[in-house]
């Protein structure tokens, strides 16, 4: 039988180291940065272990983490156990988890898949390798999923 991890603050907390060692080591982010996402990251942390997170201060620790860099923000919002732990700061801050505007737009338009070719027509990840090339003949490189 599968070990199920059945405490969801362990998996934000996980979600958090993730994060964390993806501030810590992203070479690109500046010291300023660094300082302040792993200043909020502290803070998130803070509230786990607590019977009812503190709606002020999770709320201060994301917006610190959007501060930082806005990525870092979205990328622990799609985490569903993330979303659900710190609800109450994110609606705080007029946010939502990502994975809850998806429900709210399953029939939406920009929610479906963009068409392939109309017609007879292949699409180009369908043709053969000696006919995929561009405007000028250059081939192109392989379709996604293909190495």
């Amino acid at each position: 039988m599968p070990q199920v991890n059945l405490d969801r603050d362990g998996r934000v907390g996980e979600a958090l180291y993730r994060t964390r060692l993806l501030v810590n080591r992203t070479p690109h982010f500046s010291r300023s940065t660094r300082k302040e996402a792993n200043r909020a990251l502290d803070i998130l942390e803070g509230q786990l272990g607590l019977n009812q997170v503190n709606a002020v201060a999770a709320a201060r620790g994301i917006e610190l983490l959007n501060r930082a860099h806005s990525s870092l923000a979205f990328g622990l919002m799609r985490n569903q156990d993330f979303a659900d732990r710190f609800g109450s700061a994110l609606r705080r801050l007029g946010l939502r988890g990502i994975t809850d505007r998806l429900d709210e737009v399953p029939h939406s338009v920009m929610a479906l898949p963009i068409p392939g070719p109309i017609g007879e027509r292949e699409h180009r990840d369908d043709l053969p390798a000696e006919e995929r090339v561009d405007a000028e003949g250059n081939p192109l490189p392989p379709p996604p999923g293909f190495y």
